[in-house]
């Protein structure tokens, strides 16, 4: 009898942590006027924001361990893919790379499209979970552009003492203009991912000239003010968990680029950086506090999580927006979603999709226990980009 009470606990107790009771629905959008014509238009196109989003059935109920398997492996399955690598010298020294990828196939609408992507934190063209939307765009007709995080390639050495930091846009301004001029006839589509779409959004409302090259923007699972989550992040385990991960995984790059990052040269640029606190912080904030804001020269962590921030720039933004969030993100909590929904419902060209479970960039689907190779955030990408296109060739 007790073994039968003790087994019976032990699957209740998984059925819990795996999410296996909530229910698969439809993705909550935040809008401004669902009569309007862009809403309709976007909507009638993209049936993936009105129909249930269904995780893999075993365990992508689980924000955490969706979070976690895109952690490790970014995505089950993904192409080895061939593109040309363009390089920007910067007036710092710094050399800013980027890969583009050609479209596989001629477009549905006929036009030059390119989608130009912003992966996450210390991310670059090489990872998993960028190669597979970067093929399936591909194959839809797009051109895409990858921006490499400074220091994120393996295969490339600094030639400037500083890798990427989580507000720069000026890596991305330079992949935007480099592309203007290479291809000329095209329009942009900019996608970002968690950091990149706080640069990518960031970017778009630092100056208005920049969004006239876009017809688009995707921010998919950012965390819209750096301040606010701090407090989330730090207060329960899990969440310090997955800090401390980001954090040795930003102090290998550190360590792998360490001759040139705390040479003579960079130590006379940016003063004497304290080498015990920076290769021993176990958190992002004390790993910023020790390297980010002494090689910027910002006084505080406050000051520098506060010019980083997208949720800052985001009001000035008005071309057509798609903005993604899941609610079990372990690392962009609920409360950091009314920034986005308000901005969502003052305008009558943006949608703010929340979904109830995906995790942080899992939205694994499909399968019992083994995903599909695509995932749900793949094809409300291309879905989302295909629904613009066409709106845009219809009023030209």
């Amino acid at each position: 009898m007790t073994e039968w009470f003790l087994g019976l606990a032990f699957l209740l107790g998984i059925f819990k942590i795996l999410n296996m009771s909530s229910l698969a629905v439809a993705p909550d959008i935040y809008i401004k006027d669902r009569s309007s014509a862009f809403v309709k238009s976007i909507l009638a196109a993209c049936p993936i924001f009105l129909e249930p989003y269904i995780p893999t059935l075993i365990w992508g109920k689980s924000g955490h361990i969706q979070t976690i398997v895109y952690g490790k492996m970014g995505r089950v399955q993904y192409p080895d893919l061939k593109g040309d690598r363009h390089e920007h010298i910067m007036s710092d020294g710094a050399t800013s790379t980027f890969d583009v990828y050609h479209p596989l196939s001629e477009h549905q609408a006929g036009g030059d499209y390119s989608l130009l992507v912003c992966p996450g934190i210390a991310n670059c063209s090489e990872s998993p979970y960028i190669r597979t939307l970067v093929h399936m765009a591909q194959r839809g007709g797009y051109r895409v552009a990858v921006l490499n995080h400074l220091g994120a390639l393996r295969d490339v050495e600094l030639t400037s003492p500083r890798i990427f930091d989580y507000g720069s846009t000026q890596e991305f301004h330079h992949m935007v203009e480099d592309m203007r001029k290479i291809y000329p006839n095209s329009s942009f589509l900019a996608v970002g991912f968690s950091m990149g779409a706080n640069i990518i959004t960031k970017y778009l409302g630092e100056h208005p000239d920049h969004q006239k090259h876009f017809i688009c923007g995707m921010s998919l699972c950012q965390g819209y003010d750096v301040i606010q989550v701090r407090p989330q992040l730090m207060s329960f385990f899990l969440p310090r968990l997955y800090v401390y991960a980001m954090t040795e995984n930003i102090k290998k790059m550190l360590q792998r680029h360490r001759n040139i990052l705390f040479s003579a040269s960079a130590q006379e640029k940016y003063g004497s950086f304290n080498m015990e606190k920076i290769f021993s912080s176990t958190s992002l904030e004390a790993l910023d506090e020790a390297y980010s804001c002494k090689r910027l020269g910002f006084k505080s962590l406050d000051d520098y999580y506060q010019s980083c921030s997208s949720g800052n720039y985001l009001n000035n933004v008005t071309i057509p927006m798609f903005i993604l969030n899941a609610l079990d993100d372990p690392l962009v909590p609920p409360c950091l979603h009314t920034i986005p929904r308000e901005f969502a419902e003052s305008r009558d060209n943006c949608l703010y999709v929340v979904t109830r479970h995906g995790g942080h960039l899992g939205y694994f689907e499909g399968g019992y226990f083994t995903p599909s190779p695509i995932t749900w955030i793949d094809r409300a990408v291309l879905e989302f980009a295909n629904a613009v296109v066409t709106m845009e060739e219809k009023q030209q």
